[in-house]
């Protein structure tokens, strides 16, 4: 997810997660920091360093915003008549909120069903 991510921000939200993680910003010639760069640095950090470098970037970040996601899967019968919605649901629905699972992770899963921010689309064309 963080790769795919990182493929796709525009650099300042790359340089906002840098300086999370207390990296020195270098220019290489192609890109400022490079994926390779901050994952190997990532993968240094313990799980408690890890929680608060994600606790700090969403506290200034909007990513988590886009808008590439469709409200409603409806939109999508507009981009061709062929298109017939099934279902649409929530992506953790099913999902049990199991206490193993750390309270961020449970946080997130009913924020994101609440907000229907992932969905599953069931689709025919």
């Amino acid at each position: 997810m963080l790769k795919g991510w990182w493929d796709k921000a525009p650099q300042d939200q790359k340089d906002k997660l840098i300086t999370s993680l207390k990296l020195p910003i270098e220019s290489k010639g192609r890109e400022l920091f490079d994926f390779e760069d901050f994952e190997a640095r990532w993968n240094q950090l313990s799980a408690k360093e890890t929680e608060e470098v994600w606790r700090d970037f969403r506290a200034f970040s909007n990513w988590h915003s886009a808008k590439w996601a469709l409200e409603d899967a409806n939109e999508i019968t507009k981009w061709d008549s062929r298109i017939i919605v099934i279902d649409q649901f929530p992506l953790y629905r099913n999902i049990p909120r199991d206490p193993s699972l750390s309270i961020e992770i449970r946080q997130f899963m009913d924020y994101s069903d609440k907000n229907r921010r992932v969905n599953i689309l069931h689709l025919r064309v």
